[in-house]
């Protein structure tokens, strides 16, 4: 079952942002894999019930330096 969720995900990975490459949108359909394989990424680790560090302490950090 879950060969078959990790290749129907890639599929969707693939067949969705096609049609930017098609139209020549080369950079919007990099850009649109890239936040697929990042959400895939998380999706996968949350589903092997790994644990996922919070970002919180560096954006909070971040945004002080900018004040």
């Amino acid at each position: 079952m879950v060969i078959y969720t990790v290749l129907l995900y890639a599929v969707v990975a693939l067949l969705d942002p096609y049609g930017l490459l098609k139209r020549g949108k080369k950079r919007d359909f990099f850009v649109c894999a890239a936040l697929y394989l990042i959400s895939f990424s998380l999706a996968f680790a949350l589903a092997m019930q790994w644990d996922i560090p919070s970002p919180s302490p560096p954006i909070v950090h971040f945004v002080k330096q900018l004040l």
